[in-house]
């Protein structure tokens, strides 16, 4: 069993780690003395307590094992988990889990957990960060503020001048040719990552941007829990030319290139040096009635781990408090998006965020 953990921690697995401490700056001053950062390496998970303060701790934990820290009240997981033996220990013994996770599979693993959930009393949340997360979320205010939604388009919307996280560069090469489902008028196709594009026109930009399809896993999940018959999702880029040399790298088989070891190395090292341009990025939702008439939503900042780190705090902090119901849930199903928003708000000054009828927050 997991050792060194008292009654009432919030353990952010994988805590020292990009996301991670990004996390634990937002949460640890609302809940001095019970935030725990934790991963197999138990210097760097202290070195980095240390640096976050406010009382927090840090401990090994090595998820392998299966073994929940059982003492604890939640549990934030930051790493992708593709054996669930650690979810199901966690959520069998009652315990709150988040799981920050963009990867579908793991989260179809966790939602399948749902039944131990209920059984123990347990609260899960899946969906929560910036897509998945708040693309959920502003789904779910467009559907409910306007008619009858037809289609919905998630546009995730990425500056190559921004910092990105090597585990999130490496998700996204990954992703970069494959196949995935995605829902059309309700029944399921075939498709491949950067072999189609959409274009949306982003606020306070001139030309429209454009984006490529890419399996963002929420795409398939908000058939079910929206009733919207037809979901996609697209990566878009500042400049736009990032992401139409992405598709034209696609097109030329350039995904043999991301699965080569020696060739993947040297694209994740250009990648973390980072590129020449714009930081700005957040999601934008449109959302097409029958009649073709598109509502838009979105949310804008200079800092992605800034962003997907506040809205990740806040609906973790659903589950940490209590708000959530018992079971698994994915976060546009039990968290309203209004006051989320308007919490985003306050503490990602940062960021603008547009909702129907031209209303703006913060002002």
């Amino acid at each position: 069993m997991a050792e060194g953990f008292r009654e009432g921690d919030v353990v952010i697995v994988g805590g020292y780690g990009h996301v991670g401490l990004a996390i634990a700056r937002h949460l640890a001053p609302l809940h001095p003395g019970r935030v725990v950062l934790s991963g197999r390496n138990q210097g760097k998970a202290a070195a980095a307590a240390g640096r976050i303060g406010h009382g927090c701790r840090g401990i090994a934990l090595d998820t392998a094992e299966g073994l929940a820290p059982r003492e604890a009240d939640a549990v934030i997981m930051c790493l992708d988990q593709f054996d669930p033996s650690f979810a199901s220990d966690c959520l069998g013994h009652g315990l709150g889990y988040v799981d920050v996770s963009a990867d579908g599979r793991i989260l179809e693993m966790v939602e399948a957990l749902d039944p131990a959930a209920h059984r123990s009393g347990a609260r899960g949340l899946i969906d929560v960060g910036l897509a998945p997360g708040l693309t959920n979320l502003l789904a779910r205010l467009l559907v409910e503020t306007g008619g009858p939604v037809e289609k919905l388009d998630l546009f995730v919307l990425l500056g190559v001048g921004d910092d990105h996280g090597r585990a999130a560069l490496e998700w996204t090469l990954d992703k970069f040719d494959s196949e995935f489902i995605v829902f059309e008028d309700g029944r399921p196709q075939w498709v491949r990552a950067q072999r189609e594009s959409n274009t949306v026109r982003v606020p306070g930009r001139r030309l429209p941007v454009f984006g490529v399809r890419f399996d963002f896993p929420e795409q398939r999940s908000l058939v079910r829990t929206l009733g919207v018959p037809t979901v996609s999702s697209w990566m878009a880029t500042l400049p736009p030319s990032a992401a139409r040399s992405m598709r034209l790298a696609a097109l030329a088989g350039g995904g043999e290139l991301t699965r080569r070891p020696r060739s993947r190395r040297v694209l994740l090292s250009a990648l973390e040096r980072g590129s020449v341009g714009t930081d700005r990025c957040g999601v934008l939702v449109r959302a097409t009635a029958a009649d073709g008439k598109a509502t838009e939503a979105s949310v804008l900042s200079h800092d992605q781990s800034g962003l997907t780190a506040a809205a990740t705090s806040l609906m973790a902090a659903e589950v940490i408090e209590g708000r959530t119901p018992v079971g698994v849930h994915h976060s546009d199903q039990v968290i309203e998006p209004g006051p989320l928003l308007a919490r985003l708000a306050e503490i990602a000054p940062d960021a603008v965020i547009d909702v129907p009828g031209g209303t703006t927050i913060p002002a």
